[in-house]
This record gives C-alpha cells, sequence and structure tokens, in this order.
C-alpha cells in the first residue's frame, strides 16, 4: 500500500512540473509582416532608419509574445529589433554587414568578386 502511494505521489508530481514547464517553453516561429499586429509594425518602422524589413520571427516565452525583425540599413549593415505584443521597444541592437542574419545570402569578401 505504501508503495502504491509513493508512486502516485510521483506521478502526480512529474505532471505537475511538465504541465508547468510547458508555460515556459520558448518558440521561435517565423511570420510574415501582414501577421505582425499593427502597434508592432509600427514601432518595427520607427527603428528602420531608412533600411527594409527583413525575417520576423514571433518568439513565445515565459508566457509573453516578442517579435524580433531583422532590418538592413541603407548601407547594408544589418540590426535586429526586439519589440513586446503591445508595441514597446524592448531592444534595438545594430550589426555589422551580416546580410544572413537579414534574410538575404550575399557574401562580404571583396576578393570574392573578382576572378582569379
Amino acid at each position: 500500500m505504501r508503495e502504491s502511494m509513493c508512486q502516485l505521489a510521483l506521478v502526480v508530481a512529474i505532471a505537475a512540473v511538465a504541465s508547468g514547464c510547458s508555460t515556459f517553453r520558448h518558440e521561435e516561429v517565423k511570420v510574415t509582416w501582414d501577421t505582425v499586429p499593427a502597434v508592432v509594425q509600427s514601432t518595427i518602422q520607427a527603428h528602420t532608419y531608412g533600411g527594409t524589413v527583413g525575417d520576423v520571427e514571433k518568439e513565445t516565452m515565459k508566457g509573453g509574445v516578442v517579435y524580433e525583425a531583422k532590418v538592413k540599413g541603407p548601407e547594408g549593415q544589418c540590426s535586429e529589433i526586439k519589440v513586446a505584443e503591445d508595441g514597446k521597444l524592448l531592444k534595438y541592437k545594430a550589426r555589422k554587414a551580416e546580410c544572413a542574419s537579414c534574410g538575404e545570402k550575399r557574401h562580404h569578401d571583396k576578393d570574392s568578386t573578382q576572378a582569379k
């Protein structure tokens, strides 16, 4: 009897932990621009500084939703913008010219375009 009670308690504890963990799961999904809320679009556009928006991901973490956009600047530089679902700017991070992270594939090695 005592052994079965211990097994039952263990099963209940595992179920409780497993269901609680799903709340804190981090998920990233690439989304299309038209599915991004208008208030988020507005914040992203306000921080492109003449650049163009590339890939946008919807991140669900700790029960909240964050949108992350890669932006290619007018001179080829990339930046990352994170915006909360309510439109609040969470992070702006300027990057070097890493076009792959902006959704483009391009070589940056000057010698790669020269004939050998």
